[in-house]
């Protein structure tokens, strides 16, 4: 019997800055979207966003290498239902999870 092995996973934290955690799509002009701001520009993140049972249910849209947003919209451009949204986006080795919460 030898030592075990002990595997380490890491992944560094990604700074991004939300405009807000509510978003309420109906058009109103007043959070319609969610705006998301990294640290340091990024060339290609993956940002997706997923409901609380972990199905992805939409992909943030890239406004320049450091801006993405959400508009709550699903991938069939529907509006999603009202409740918690799981956001994660990753770039390279680095990572951050947000929450957003869809009021309609």
């Amino acid at each position: 019997m030898g030592i075990p092995r002990v595997v380490t996973l890491f992944a560094a934290v990604l700074a991004v800055q939300m405009s807000g955690k509510v978003l309420t799509p109906n058009m109103d002009g007043i959070n319609d979207r969610v705006s998301f701001t990294l640290g340091t520009p990024a060339d290609a993140p993956y940002a997706q966003v997923f409901d609380v049972r972990g199905r992805r249910v939409s992909a943030l849209s890239s406004l320049s290498s450091s801006q993405l947003q959400w508009d709550g919209k699903d991938y069939a451009g529907r509006t999603v239902d009202s409740g918690v949204y799981l956001v994660q986006i990753s770039e390279a080795s680095k990572l951050w999870n947000g929450i957003v919460v869809v009021a309609k």
